[in-house]
């Protein structure tokens, strides 16, 4: 199914823990993640790839034990998203036994123009050094945010 409105919002609850929100048309899926795999910085770099240019890009929130991976592949006008739930990422295979939530296509400016947004409302709500607090001592992405708004190439 092609998308035509799409949005993400990421809402830090508490130290360490955030939900996504992916809005896709009449579709929202929240996404509960830990600071474990810096699930931002994942999927504004999968985000950033398919703004350079790339094909396909993956991206991980950790849920411990459970996983999301936002599988992004076919990158032209659109991208096909694939978002797979792990049963255990720490498991040996944690591939096995994932189920698929949520797929379709999106447009690749609707996508990255969202991951921006995203990702500049955290920075405008925390600033740096309230984002490295909450998200437990890691840094805000700001090369990726740069990236995605263009400042690097």
């Amino acid at each position: 199914m092609d998308i035509t409105s799409f949005d993400m919002r990421w809402e830090i609850g508490g130290s360490g823990w955030a939900t996504l929100t992916w809005i896709a048309d009449d579709d929202a899926l929240k996404v509960i993640t830990s600071y474990t795999g810096h699930g931002l910085r994942s999927l504004l770099r999968a985000a950033a790839d398919l703004r350079l240019g790339s094909s396909a890009s993956l991206a991980w929130l950790s849920d411990e034990p459970h996983a999301h991976v936002f599988v992004f592949t076919g990158a032209a006008e659109y991208v096909y998203v694939q978002i797979l739930v792990l049963p255990d990422e720490y498991a040996e295979d944690p591939w096995v036994g994932a189920k698929r939530c949520w797929d379709g296509r999106v447009p690749v400016e609707a996508l990255t123009t969202a991951a921006a947004r995203m990702a500049q409302t955290v920075l405008d709500r925390y600033g740096e050094a309230g984002y490295k607090q909450a998200w437990r001592n890691m840094p805000f992405p700001s090369t990726e945010l740069a990236i995605l708004q263009g400042e690097h190439a």
